[in-house]
């Protein structure tokens, strides 16, 4: 796979997140955050199993070496997936989607500074991209000053994670087939959450139709197919500039909104929309200095 369409298979990924974000707030209404974050998870690993095991040319790991790295690369990945998501969910029932946006956003900002720790090394014209592309996002979400209420806290807080967890898959899935390695940290994620929503005791039977299509809806398209272009496209794409090129979901939900709910963009909008693209697109120059992108594995 080449980087562009590498880079291409992340903007699909960001358009499918941005177009389903709009669910996960909707369902915060008559649903509990951890009893919803575990069944889409588990519903997106139960989608992905049946792929996997039809193409079975490579179903077995090598090595046992690769057993135990596909064993806690996915634990590591599975858990920061589950704090980030409940910290979301948590937050979008707190906070609006305006807010939630601008602040999830953030990640592009956490993923360079993650990368400094574990010894990635930035030309300067990468943190000239990241600041265009915040204030666009800034614009776009039309946010007034940066007072923080207890749910964009939580945001704030998830949006670490979200960062946290592109270095994770930058570092350990490159070794695994995508799709084994997303089925089980989808498995980890959805285990720790339903065991959370149980602690919590939240409702957990489920009987809603327009319920089950918000989970089917994030679980399905979101997740079992966002995340898994996710793993693909980051074996070629740097962190920096992935996290840059997911930051265009806000972009995304924006022109949902408009498409499905007659939601018009105003001119402060519409600049927040060009600053960003144009922050992700400045960013392709500007990768790691060291960083070496992972050679496709040989896949069934």
């Amino acid at each position: 796979m080449t980087l562009a369409r590498s880079n291409s298979l992340l903007l699909l990924t960001a358009l499918i997140w941005g177009s389903s974000f709009l669910f996960q707030k909707i369902a915060m209404e008559t649903m509990d955050p951890f009893i919803y974050n575990a069944l889409r998870f588990l519903l997106a690993a139960f989608c992905l199993i049946p792929i996997r095991y039809i193409r079975r040319g490579n179903v077995a790991i090598i090595n046992s070496s690769d057993k135990k790295h596909m064993l806690l690369g996915s634990l590591l990945a599975g858990s920061v997936l589950y704090i980030a998501a409940a910290f979301q969910q948590i937050g979008l029932g707190q906070t609006t989607v305006s807010n939630a946006g601008f602040i999830t956003g953030l990640y592009i900002l956490f993923v360079p500074l993650i990368g400094i720790t574990i010894g990635h090394r930035y030309k300067k014209g990468i943190w000239v991209a990241i600041l265009i592309a915040c204030a666009g996002l800034y614009l776009l979400s039309g946010m007034e000053g940066f007072y923080m209420q207890q749910g964009d806290l939580f945001i704030l807080i998830s949006a670490f994670f979200w960062g946290s967890h592109l270095i994770i898959i930058d570092s350990v899935s490159n070794r695994h087939h995508p799709i084994a390695f997303a089925i089980r940290q989808f498995v980890v994620c959805g285990v720790f959450s339903l065991i959370t929503a149980v602690i919590m005791d939240e409702r957990l039977l489920i009987t809603a139709p327009i319920e089950w299509f918000y989970i089917f809806i994030n679980g399905f398209l979101a997740i079992a197919l966002g995340y898994t272009f996710q793993i693909y496209g980051q074996k070629i794409t740097p962190p920096s500039q992935a996290a840059l090129i997911f930051s265009t979901e806000a972009v995304f939900a924006a022109g949902t909104g408009y498409l499905f709910l007659n939601e018009v963009l105003g001119p402060q909008a519409l600049v927040g929309c060009v600053l960003m693209l144009g922050g992700s697109l400045m960013a392709q120059f500007y990768p790691p200095l060291n960083h070496k992108p992972h050679g496709p594995k040989e896949l069934p």
